[in-house]
């Protein structure tokens, strides 16, 4: 039966995403000028061939002049003091591939400013890295894994991005997407067991929970989703943005499921594992025994999720922490500040909801389960 209802929501969703995504053109963001005293020519791509000097500011800066030969056959002579980016952030030589800004100034003449480093190349070896690391630990789980998280990447960028920039509501657009990514991902990692089903039921209740808690949240701290020059920009530049809020309850949305299924799972196979080795076990004493060990996962998960949105926002906490005049009170009342707030909390209440959610359904499922099934459960579902 919850095999039947995950591939049934699974594939009419699937199904139903395609034509709903190119239904919809979603407008070209305009890109303002990066320098008040000219404009952006065009943007090129280029080998650096010789580095002219190195030297470092009066802050310690490290500053550099190099020569770069353009893909566009053209020779560049380039200060990174003189660069948009305001110095230099990494180190270059001789045959790194490097990202122009051609600048027009005006009088005929053009001056080459370092926008940035090709770093494509190295973006693929990190996650050649993580792929190989993946598969060497997980083996089939891990190649399982690798396929979820390029179906979650596929309907980020083809499904979620376009449908919003299209002008549809984002909160929904992204419930709907959490719960077609943990069909998939849950399906795929876990294989379709009953355990998988009641794992899936938990997570979509999760993702209405987080939904809800993220909207409560979001009014009562009286946020305006314009916190960060990001927003403000999507918000003025790109058309049809036009509640910001739903772009702030979206990403808290698409954060908590990324958590969910691991909580989900984990007492789902608890309570499962528990009716194998003693299938006397009722209902009550399953839920029982299973929210002991899933408090010890809500103990631990809360502290990643908070270090996790701490560590995403490091430098904003950094800046506001380093000026001694402002109070502690001061600093929280901050909109960039509490937004961090409620994203972690919001989705630390539906993520902490969910665990006596699924211990719930699971002891129910499992209960009346019979000992046929729990043969099949130890033979069958696992590795």
């Amino acid at each position: 039966m919850f095999k039947k209802i995950l591939l049934a929501i699974s594939f009419s969703l699937l199904l139903l995403s395609p034509s709903l995504v190119f239904a919809q053109t979603a407008p070209s963001p305009e890109v303002p000028s990066a320098d008040p005293s000219g404009t952006i020519n065009n943007e090129v791509k280029a080998t650096i061939t010789q580095i002219i000097s190195q030297s470092q500011d009066n802050n310690g800066v490290p500053q550099i002049t190099f020569a770069a030969l353009g893909d566009d056959g053209h020779n560049y002579t380039v200060n990174t003091g003189d660069s948009l980016s305001t110095g230099l952030r990494y180190s270059l030589k001789a045959g790194d591939r490097v990202i122009l800004q051609i600048i027009d100034n005006g009088d005929g003449s053009q001056t080459a400013y370092l926008g940035d480093v090709v770093r494509t190349k190295g973006l693929f070896l990190v996650a050649l890295v993580f792929a190989l690391v993946t598969l060497l630990v997980g083996r089939g789980r891990g190649f399982a894994a690798l396929v979820g998280f390029g179906v979650t990447l596929a309907i980020l960028f083809w499904f979620v991005f376009p449908m919003i920039l299209a002008g549809h509501d984002p909160v929904m657009i992204s419930v709907l997407a959490g719960i077609v990514m943990l069909a998939i991902n849950l399906s795929l990692a876990h294989g379709l067991t009953r355990s998988t089903g009641v794992a899936f039921a938990s997570c979509s209740l999760g993702v209405v929970l987080s939904w809800a808690f993220a909207a409560l949240f979001v009014f009562v701290a009286k946020l305006s989703g314009l916190a960060d020059e990001q927003s403000v920009f999507l918000y003025w530049q790109v058309g049809g943005i036009s509640v910001p809020q739903g772009i702030l309850l979206a990403g808290i949305i698409l954060g908590a499921v990324g958590v969910l299924d691991d909580v989900a799972i984990t007492q789902c196979e608890t309570i499962a594992e528990l009716k194998a080795a003693d299938p006397k076990l009722g209902g009550r004493e399953l839920f029982s025994r299973g929210m002991r060990v899933g408090r010890h996962h809500i103990a631990s998960t809360v502290n990643t999720l908070v270090l996790a949105y701490a560590g995403a926002s490091l430098p904003l906490f950094l800046i506001f922490m380093a000026d001694h005049s402002v109070s502690l009170s001061r600093f929280l009342n901050t909109e960039a500040v509490a937004e961090e707030i409620v994203r972690t909390l919001g989705g630390t209440c539906a993520l902490v909801l969910t665990v006596p959610v699924a211990s719930l359904l699971a002891a129910l499922v499992w209960s009346r389960a019979k000992k046929s099934s729990l043969h099949g459960f130890t033979e069958h579902e696992h590795d």
